[in-house]
Parts: structure tokens; sequence; C-alpha cells
């Protein structure tokens, strides 16, 4: 039969009702029943009025009391348990002796599913503080082994450093002289339908096991300065076709071009500090920025970053900072952004060279998985909300 449909043939079926038609509704007289009569024009059919089906109402079926049954069947629970005494135990009775899952594996285990999170849309990540030697780079770093190994997804981590950035110091090479510049160079050819991942790959730098990639800043300080917004919204349209999770590590300068083009597409807000008085009052400083960028422009964007903000305290060295004073700076911080989460100190850390996140000890790596698990939570907030508005239009 061909399906290359004709006239009448090609309207769609009429809905299924879920009333049940009323039975004097139905003709039963036989001397209404109409008979065809051959060779003679059929009778025309009264126009029906089509029904229009709103796909953006609530569904028929919500789901709620199923759904709730199937979030408490967690896979994690019923695993064995693979770290600990827990699992020593396990290991030397052959598996006679079967104890529950301790407590820390559980949390470790709820937090790599919220890393692995899917997203309806890339999302960016950005690690920003003004004051230089907080460990932005290190932890733009540690976020991108992190989602990078435990995420499943395509994770780049973006230097967009007004001046000379350090992540590609900080990073692997592979023999790559490469950079953010050299692919604005050629960026044409990526805006258009037939790029491919390939091609892209080419001006990043891979890092092996660490399964992320990294865009480099240019060596040369006054061509990152030509990096203004226009050129970080193109970059950004580009990475964002083939990368789900965008980590944008910046400079210093808060009032720079790419740096304020990069707030304004930022979903999640990262503020790497030490717990020292000039270091907190630079990330208040930042933050008393983007409030008062929401209040003068009437965009709650700025603000919304803030108090969803995660703060990473890392280590800085130098003289040591009382505890009533670390206590003082600490709640200066949390009174402003969503949460504070202590990255240790870890001496692959603190090389000044290449971070190797498989030289990185469990304490530092544990932290890090703490802090992306929080930053998914965020992220799935936001995720919801935007496709709250999108499918309310």
């Amino acid at each position: 039969m061909s399906t290359n449909w004709q006239g009448s043939e090609r309207k769609s079926r009429a809905p299924i009702s879920l009333i049940d038609t009323e039975p004097e509704a139905i003709a039963t007289d036989p001397a209404t029943i109409i008979h065809a009569v051959p060779d003679s024009e059929p009778a025309a059919a009264e126009p029906k009025a089509e029904t229009v089906v709103d796909h953006r109402e609530a569904p028929l079926v919500s789901g709620r009391r199923s759904a709730a049954v199937l979030r408490k069947e967690n896979v994690n629970d019923q695993l064995p348990p693979a770290s600990g005494w827990q699992a020593f135990l396990r290991a030397v009775s052959f598996g006679l002796i079967r104890p529950k899952v301790g407590a820390a594996e559980l949390a470790r285990r709820a937090d790599l599913s919220a890393i692995q999170r899917v997203y309806s849309r890339p999302m960016q990540i950005m690690v920003a503080q003004p004051l230089g030697g907080v460990g932005k780079t290190m932890c733009s770093v540690g976020l991108g082994s992190t989602f990078g190994i435990h995420s499943g997804q395509q994770t780049l981590v973006w230097d967009n450093n007004e001046m000379m950035g350090t992540a590609g110091v900080r990073t692997n090479a592979n023999d790559s002289t490469r950079t953010v510049w050299d692919l604005l160079n050629v960026l044409e050819s990526f805006e258009t339908v037939t790029a491919r991942k390939g091609e892209l790959s080419y001006y990043t730098r891979h890092q092996g096991n660490n399964q992320f990639s990294v865009l480099v800043a240019d060596e040369d300080a006054d061509r990152m300065k030509s990096i203004g917004a226009d050129e970080f919204n193109r970059i950004h349209t580009v990475v964002s076709r083939f990368y789900d999770t965008i980590i944008v590590d910046t400079g210093n300068n808060t009032r720079s071009a790419n740096w304020l083009a990069s707030i304004e597409v930022t979903d999640q807000l990262v503020i790497p500090t030490t717990l020292k008085r000039n270091a907190v009052v630079s990330a208040l400083r930042m933050i008393e920025q983007l409030e008062s960028m929401s209040e003068r422009t009437g965009n709650p964007h700025y603000k919304d970053l803030v108090s969803n903000a995660v703060v990473l305290v890392t280590q800085g060295g130098g003289a040591k900072v009382s505890a009533a004073e670390q206590a003082e700076l600490r709640q200066n911080l949390a009174s402003a952004v969503r949460v504070l989460i202590d990255i240790p100190y870890d001496g692959a850390l603190d090389t000044g060279s290449i971070i190797d996140w498989q030289l990185v000890g469990d304490p530092a790596r544990r932290a890090f998985e703490r802090a992306s698990a929080e930053i998914a939570e965020g992220l799935l907030a936001i995720d919801r909300t935007t496709s709250t508005k999108t499918t309310n239009f």
C-alpha cells in the first residue's frame, strides 16, 4: 500500500475520548440509517472541530507515588563494601561475613552519583578570585580531573586569564604548543554545521587518564588582552557544542571584558580562597561587585551566583592564622555563599608544575569529590529552573 496518501486520507485520526458516549446519542431507528447508493455522491460529512492537545499542561499520570518508591531503591546501598574494615572482613571470610557498607563509603558513592548527573544543556563553572596565589588554577585542574574521571561527560578546563594564565604550566602539554589564540584564528571553520570534535581537539590538550581537556591561554599577554567579550562569546558557543562541562579558570581583573563575558553565561560560581584576611577581603569584594551588578541592572543572575556559590578553602603557605581569626573569616564568607569546603594540603598539588591527579592523595581527592558533588547540586537546581522557564513559554 502506498504511504503517499492524498486528500482526506491524510487527515489524522480524531482523538479517543475518555468520556463514555451516552446511549441515547446513538441512533437506533432503522429509518434514520442511511444506506449507501451505488454511483451516487457520498453524503457530505459534518465538519468536526479539531481537538488541539496542549502538551505543556500537566500529564494525565503524574507518577508521584511510583517515583517515590523508585527513589528508595538505591543501588549504592546494595553494592558490597569496597573499602574500610568492612571490605577487609568480607574478603578474609571469602564472603561468608557480609558487613554493611560504612557511612563514609556510602557518602562517597552518593557524591559520585551526583557528579554523574546529566543536564539538559552544557554547563559552565567559573572559578574566580581577584587575588592571585589562592589556588584558582589548582582548583580548576582538580575539578576538571574529578568531573572528567567520574562524570563520564566531556569536560574542558578553559584558561580565560586576560594576561598569561598558568593552566598551560600546571597541565600536560603532550607536545602541543597551541593556545586559545590559535583556535581564535581558525574559529570560523568551527562555526559551521560540518565542524567536528576531532578537529577541535587539535587546539586543546587532553590530560590522558585524568580524562579532561585544557584550552590554555596564550603566552603573549598582548594577544590575550585582545580577547574581549565578542571573542569569548564566539569561543564559548563553539566549545559548548562539543563539551558538556566547561570549567573556566579566570584572571585577577574582575572588570576585564572576557571576565565579565564569562560571568554572564556562568551557571555555578566557585571561589577559591585561603583563610587569610587579604584573601577573604578580596573574595568578599568580588561578591559585593556581583551583588551590586544585580542591583544596578535589575538582573538577579549575579546575585544568584553568589548565593549559590561554593567556596573552596585551600591551604596557603606563610604565617599561620589563629583559630579565632579563621572562625571569623569563615563566618564572613559563609554568610554570603551556599557552602564552604576545605581542601587539605597535598604535595602533588603544590609543586608549581604539572598536576597529575593520579599522584594526589585520597584526602584531597575526596575533598574535590565532595566539592564537585556540591557544584553538581547547584547545577541541578539551575537546570531545573531554566527547564521550567523554557517549557512554560
